[in-house]
C-alpha cells in the first residue's frame, strides 16, 4: 500500500476549514486538517504543493514522511508549512489507524483517559452591548450545557465597544501597546462581574491575545490575581521569551502560551528560559500529531501542562487533538469552540461528535472513528454569534 493522492478541500466561509484528504493505492482515505485563519486559499496551495512530497511512500512510515515534507521547502515560512505539513500527518495516522482497525490513540501509546475536560469561550447574542450583567449572564449560559471552565478576552471586548474598533479587526489596541487606564476598570470589572456569576467552583482564563506591553501586563496581571485564574494567555506578544519570563517572574497568575510556535525550538527556548506555566500547541497550526506529541512529552520533562489550542478549526482539529491529549499525561484542560459553533458546524464530520457535560469523549472507532462529511462543505453557515 501506497500514498497515491493528496488533496485539499475547504468549506465554504466563513471560517473556510481546509482539510487534507489522503487516498491510498488501496482505496483507504484519511483526513487532517490545516487552521486557515482567513487564509485558506494560502493553505490549501500548501497542502497540494507539500503533498506531492509523500506521493509512493508507505503511509504506515509516518515518521519518515514528516521528516520528508518538514524538510522539503527551504525558506519556506513555518506558520504555512507547519499546517501542510500538520494536516497530512494526521490523515496518515487517520489511515494507519483505520488499516489497522484500531483507535489513533492506540498508535500513541494507548489512553490515560476516555474523555477530555473542555472549556468554552463567553459568547453574547448579535446587538447585546458589553456590560458586567450581559458578559455574567453569558457566562452562566454556558455552564447550563455543562461547561465547568471559560475563558474570555474582557480588554478586546472593552476597547472595541469604547474606541469602536471593528469587530473583525485588532487594530485599537496592536500588538504589545499600553492599554489605556480608562478602560483598565472597565475590564477588571467584566472578570469580577464573571467570578461572581460562576462562583469558585469554576475555572476561568483570559486571553489577552498579546495585547499588552510590560507594564501593563504587570499592571492588569496584579489587579487580576485576586479572580483566581487558571491561566493568563498571551499577556505581551508571545514570541519573547525573556520578556515573558520578567512577566512571569512578576504575575502570580500562571501563564500560558503556545498557540502561535510552529517549531520545536521555540518550544524548546520557552522551556530553558521559564518564560510559561502551561502550554497551548494547535495541531491544526503547527505539526499535526506528531509534532504535538513531541512538544507534549518536551513540556512534560519541565513538568508543565498542555491545553491545546482549536478555536480556528472544524469539529475534526477537536477529535483529532483529544487523540493526542489522551495519551499524554501532562493533560490539562482542552480549548473547544463551545456548545453554539459545535451545534452549528456539527455536519463537518461524521458521525457528529458533541460534548457532554463540558467533557469530549474520544471516539473509539477506527482511525479518528470520524470523518469529513464532504457533502457539508458546500453548506453556508450564519454564525452571527458575538464570541469575547
Amino acid at each position: 500500500m501506497k500514498i497515491a493522492k493528496v488533496e485539499a478541500l475547504v468549506s465554504k466561509p466563513p471560517r473556510s476549514f481546509v482539510f487534507a484528504k489522503v487516498t491510498t493505492t488501496d482505496g483507504l482515505v484519511g483526513y487532517g486538517e490545516a487552521a486557515s485563519d482567513g487564509a485558506s486559499d494560502v493553505h490549501k496551495q500548501s497542502i497540494e504543493v507539500i503533498g506531492k512530497t509523500v506521493i509512493g511512500l508507505d503511509p504506515f512510515e509516518i515518521g519518515r514522511a514528516y521528516h520528508i515534507m518538514d524538510n522539503a521547502f527551504f525558506g519556506w515560512n513555518p506558520e504555512a508549512t507547519m499546517r501542510a505539513v500538520g494536516a497530512i500527518d494526521e490523515a496518515l495516522y487517520d489511515i494507519k489507524g483505520r488499516a489497522l482497525k484500531t483507535p489513533v490513540y492506540n498508535l500513541l501509546g494507548g489512553r490515560f483517559r476516555d474523555k477530555i475536560k473542555l472549556y468554552c469561550h463567553i459568547v453574547l447574542r448579535p446587538g447585546e452591548k458589553v456590560t458586567p450583567d450581559s458578559v455574567a449572564e453569558g457566562a452562566r449560559r454556558q455552564l447550563k450545557f455543562g461547561f465547568r471552565a471559560i475563558k474570555f478576552d474582557p480588554f478586546t471586548a472593552v476597547a472595541r465597544q469604547e474606541l469602536g474598533e471593528k469587530e473583525s479587526g485588532f487594530v485599537s489596541i496592536p500588538q504589545g501597546s499600553s492599554f489605556p487606564r480608562e478602560l483598565t476598570s472597565k475590564s477588571i470589572e467584566l472578570v469580577k462581574a464573571v467570578r461572581e456569576a460562576v462562583g469558585g467552583g469554576v475555572d476561568i482564563m483570559l486571553d489577552i491575545h498579546g495585547r499588552f506591553d510590560i507594564e501593563s501586563a504587570i499592571r492588569i496581571g496584579r489587579l487580576l490575581e485576586p479572580y483566581d485564574l487558571l491561566f493568563y494567555e498571551e499577556p505581551i506578544p508571545p514570541t519573547n521569551d525573556e520578556l515573558l519570563a520578567y512577566v512571569r517572574q512578576r504575575v502570580n497568575i500562571p501563564i500560558c502560551v503556545g498557540e502561535r510556535r510552529y517549531t520545536l525550538e521555540s518550544f524548546r527556548r520557552l522551556f530553558a528560559m521559564n518564560a510559561t506555566d502551561i502550554i497551548m500547541p494547535d495541531h491544526s497550526r503547527s505539526g499535526g500529531i506528531t509534532w504535538v506529541k513531541k512538544v507534549s512529552e518536551m513540556a512534560q520533562t519541565y513538568f508543565i501542562p498542555v491545553a491545546p489550542h482549536v478555536v480556528f478549526s472544524s469539529p475534526l482539529n477537536a477529535v483529532i487533538s483529544a487523540h493526542t491529549m489522551s495519551s499524554i499525561p501532562n493533560f490539562l484542560i482542552h480549548e473547544s469552540m463551545g456548545p453554539q459553533r459545535l451545534e452549528l458546524y456539527k455536519s463537518i464530520i461524521k458521525p457528529h461528535v458533541l460534548p457532554e457535560d463540558g467533557y469530549l469523549k474520544v471516539p473509539d472507532g477506527p482511525g479518528f472513528g470520524v470523518e469529513v462529511n464532504e457533502e457539508s462543505l458546500e453548506a453556508e453557515f450564519d454564525e452571527s454569534l458575538v464570541g469575547l
